[in-house]
C-alpha cells in the first residue's frame, strides 16, 4: 500500500481500497487483521497492525479475490477502539562510515525515542475492544 493512502486511511479510519468511511456498527470498525510477531498472547485483542480498516463492499470484494483470505489467515474484527499506537518505516543510525539502515521494517510506539531517527511509512493502531466476526 502506498504509503500516502496508507496514511491517510488509517488516520481518517477510511477504507484502504476506495478511501470511503470504513464500516462501522455498534460492535466496531471493520478490520481484517493475521498473527505477527508483536501480538500479544490475546490476539487479536491488543494487537497492532498497519492495515487500515475497510468499508463492508470492499471486505466482501477482498474476501472473494484475496487467496490468503480464503485460507483463513486472517481474522475479521469488529474493534471499538483502534488507537493510535505508533509508526513503523526504515531506521536510520548514525555510524563512523556514516548513515546506516536496518534491513527490517521497525514499528515502535508514540513516545519512542528510536522515531526521532525512522523514516516513516506508515501509522500503527493497537486494537482494543475486539469482538471476532464471520461476514460470509
Amino acid at each position: 500500500m502506498h504509503p500516502a493512502r496508507q496514511y491517510i486511511c488509517m488516520y481518517s479510519m477510511k477504507c484502504q481500497v476506495c478511501k470511503g468511511p470504513a464500516s462501522r456498527n455498534r460492535d466496531g470498525w471493520l478490520f481484517f487483521d493475521w498473527r505477527k510477531e508483536l501480538d500479544p498472547p490475546t490476539w487479536p485483542e491488543g494487537a497492532v497492525t498497519a492495515m487500515p480498516p475497510l468499508c463492508d463492499a470492499h471486505a466482501k470484494m477482498s474476501r472473494e479475490l484475496c487467496p490468503r483470505l480464503g485460507k483463513g489467515h486472517f481474522a475479521e474484527l469488529r474493534v471499538k477502539t483502534p488507537r493510535l499506537w505508533g509508526a513503523g518505516g526504515t531506521h536510520y543510525r548514525l555510524t563512523a562510515g556514516g548513515w546506516q539502515t536496518d534491513e527490517a521494517d521497525v514499528w515502535a510506539p508514540k513516545g519512542d525515542t528510536s522515531l526521532r531517527a525512522l523514516l516513516v511509512s506508515k501509522l500503527i493502531r493497537e486494537l482494543r475492544d475486539v469482538t471476532v466476526i464471520d461476514m460470509r
